[in-house]
């Protein structure tokens, strides 16, 4: 670790690591990050008392597995700060850690901290954890902006606690809750996280939580301490699991707008819940709620009220309700519970929502209330959406597009005038829904709860070199492509260009065939992973469309280790290409150049770790 510098990899062999201190510092840049990745993803299992500290800039842990482990009162499994102090513009990926466990669920420890800026948790499962202590901790010793992203992680088997602690995230804490964070969680994963009443803990300012979906977890996402939050576009999704909540607002300009309840158990008295504040107030107490907007939400036979105006009234000192609030084009089908509960304070509009199936309790001939059959209908994947002849279409009022972003829960483009409810009545493409455990999490291992067999699942197609349609040879010359084996190819196998001269692009002197059956329309960037030995090797051809002959020069590697090329030029899938195959090819240019494995992808960002996880 010592010689390392920017661009490096350090790979970790495959097998156990037993109590194990890695303390991975460096300093990379932008485009040569350093990394530290497992031989094979998943098969670095870090085990005994073993953690990691990641501490320099652009630095990235990739691959490794901490499972069956344990460690002390107040220690960390990953933590982004040590030698080099706190990490900046860092990354742990495509990781897991299950079963880390004390002996006493009392023993407090966390397991993963964030601190520093602009550091990334992403792609990883977190599993099984049952003693207290956070899952992932953003850390704040000042006031300073953090600028952390935390994204399509799995969150799974959180047991109920037995104090307060045992949340799956918690974003600051209320020394500086007053100031900004500006984290951002999104499209992440949570099933049977059941710790305490906060699943989500936000303690900071300026933070967005969206596209995240809850499953049959017991909690809610809490808005504890810290204004100018953003809840938007997440899935709250019940099962009837006792305990089951949606979101919990405390604090000043806060925003929910977007956002799908259903099934919910009715934690904190309501899917949403509009907390009473605290004259004063301490900075471990509720403060005031007021100037919050809570707009097109859909929210579906809950168990509890629907929203609740005053959550907590008369408790430990909460005497102020909220002030200014904004209830606008949310839709709400529910028949187990009145529907709305509590009083307001001053200043609070309502516009434009629809309520059916129960009473509206205090807010009964409501004229921004419309009592009508929104006709939801339930999908084949359980989400409830507008049928054709709803009320809700085109009966948004006010303008909210600011909040909202002109699209709805599933990406698509709200038109005109805007639907009541998350989801805009529409025939475009969808581009975001409910998560579900196979398409979330580390990518590298089936059944280890959020792992997903391949990214390319949706929008993305990954082919090995060696799965060829055709090898040709369209000079006559008796040259062509041929398979070897490479034990550092992807699939053990790779393809070698012919002997000979350099050819020229109208000579097509090999080429290499694949008919590729597209799923999804768009646009595709094309990663290619190939290598040279020399400065005679280093060299192919890659057409410029489908069904064109390979022309293009790409220039590879000339030191024998693969690398990702990403094409300049991408292709367009579209409607009329599905079910049809388009042709791609690949053809010589230099003599020896070595082609492994190619990726259609929708992504245009992917790095090497994620390209090469879809062949694991």
């Amino acid at each position: 670790i010592d010689q390392v510098g920017p661009g490096d990899t350090i790979t970790l062999q495959d097998g156990f690591w037993t109590n194990q201190q890695i303390s991975f510092t460096g300093v990379g840049t932008a485009d040569r990050p350093i990394t530290l990745r497992a031989q094979t993803p998943g098969q670095v299992i870090l085990n005994g008392s073993s953690s990691l500290n990641i501490s320099g800039d652009y630095l990235v842990a990739d691959g490794l597995n901490f499972s069956g482990g344990a460690l002390g009162e107040g220690d960390h499994v990953v933590e982004f700060r040590g030698d080099l102090g706190e990490a900046t513009n860092s990354r742990l990926t495509n990781s897991a850690i299950t079963d880390y466990n004390p002996n006493d669920i009392n023993t407090r420890y966390f397991w993963v901290s964030l601190y520093g800026q602009n550091n990334r948790v992403d792609h990883n499962s977190f599993s099984n954890q049952n003693h207290s202590g956070v899952t992932v901790t953003v850390w704040r010793n000042s006031n300073d902006p953090d600028f952390h992203l935390i994204d399509n992680n799995y969150f799974a088997d959180r047991p109920e606690g037995n104090s307060n602690g045992w949340e799956s995230i918690r974003v600051g804490t209320s020394d500086y809750s007053l100031s900004d964070s500006f984290t951002t969680v999104e499209s992440n994963l949570f099933e049977r996280t059941d710790g305490e009443i906060e699943i989500i803990s936000n303690k900071s300012g300026s933070n967005i939580f969206r596209n995240n979906t809850f499953r049959e977890s017991s909690g809610t996402l809490t808005l504890r301490h810290g204004d100018n939050n953003v809840v938007e576009g997440n899935y709250f999704i019940g099962e009837g699991k006792d305990g089951s909540g949606g979101v919990r607002i405390i604090g000043e300009n806060q925003t929910v707008v977007n956002n799908y309840f259903e099934g919910l158990d009715g934690r904190a008295d309501g899917a949403i819940s509009i907390s009473a504040g605290v004259p004063n107030p301490e900075l471990y107490e509720h403060f005031l709620v007021r100037n919050a907007v809570i707009a097109h939400n859909t929210i579906v036979n809950v168990n509890g009220a629907s929203i609740t105006f005053d959550q907590g009234l008369g408790s430990r000192d909460r005497t102020l309700l909220a002030e200014n609030i904004t209830i606008a084009n949310n839709l709400i089908s529910s028949t187990l519970d009145p529907l709305f509960e509590g009083a307001e304070g001053s200043g609070w509009v309502w516009e434009g929502n629809i309520a059916f199936g129960e009473s509206l309790g205090p807010k009964a001939g409501d004229s921004g209330i419309t009592v009508v059959d929104p006709q939801l209908v339930l999908g084949a994947d359980g989400i409830f959406r507008l049928d054709a002849g709803s009320a809700a279409i085109d009966a948004g009022s006010g303008d909210y597009s600011s909040f909202v972003a002109g699209v709805d829960i599933e990406g698509q483009l709200r038109d005109g005038q805007y639907d009541i409810g998350a989801d805009e009545f529409s025939t475009e493409t969808v581009t975001r829904g409910a998560l579900v455990a196979n398409n979330i999490g580390h990518y590298w291992a089936a059944g280890n709860g959020g792992s997903s067999p391949s990214l390319c699942s949706d929008g993305c197609l990954s082919v090995l070199a060696t799965d060829f349609t055709s090898t040709l040879d369209p000079n006559g010359d008796g040259d062509t492509f041929t398979v070897e084996t490479a034990s550092d190819a992807l699939g053990g196998e790779t393809l070698i260009a012919p002997a000979g001269n350099r050819a020229d692009a109208s000579d097509q002197d090999a080429v290499v065939t694949y008919n590729l059956d597209f799923a999804d329309t768009g646009t595709y960037t094309v990663y290619v992973r190939a290598r040279g030995f020399d400065g005679g090797t280093n060299s192919i051809y890659v057409p410029s469309d489908f069904g064109v002959n390979p022309a293009v020069n790409e220039t590879l590697s000339n030191d024998g280790v693969y690398r990702w090329e990403k094409l300049e030029v991408t292709f367009d899938v579209n409607s009329g290409d599905i079910g049809d195959s388009l042709e791609f090819s690949i053809g010589k240019r230099e003599r020896g150049a070595d082609f492994n494995a190619f990726v259609f992808h929708l992504d245009d960002s992917l790095s090497d770790s994620e390209l090469d996880s879809l062949f694991s």
